[in-house]
């Protein structure tokens, strides 16, 4: 996929620079896109890739805050919260795939 690929508008937004969250606790955003499935991230253009992952981690943060606090704990994710990021990751990363038709 190729900036050409994306709609003119989006393109606007990709020049001008996309916005791209502040992640506070580097190791918990890495904990939790371990989770997504292997070679999903490289899928996404390289030019929208930190738009991406940021963003999807700030949701995770507001939508999930007990899960992402499980994730800013020292240590491995008990399993419970990890399954429970791993489905939530991936259904965001399904979605965000899907509506951008990257696949």
């Amino acid at each position: 996929m190729e900036q050409k690929d994306f709609t003119e508008s989006e393109q606007k937004q990709i020049n001008s620079g996309l916005p791209t969250a502040e992640i506070s606790d580097k190791e918990a955003a890495e904990k939790i896109l371990a989770l997504v499935p292997d070679g999903w991230i490289q899928k996404i253009p390289f030019f929208v890739r930190k738009h991406a992952t940021t963003k999807t981690i700030e949701r995770i943060a507001a939508q999930y805050p007990e899960l992402y606090a499980a994730a800013k704990r020292e240590g491995e994710l008990p399993e419970k919260e990890r399954e429970e990021l791993r489905r939530i990751v991936t259904d965001i990363f399904k979605e965000k795939m899907k509506k951008h038709k990257i696949g």
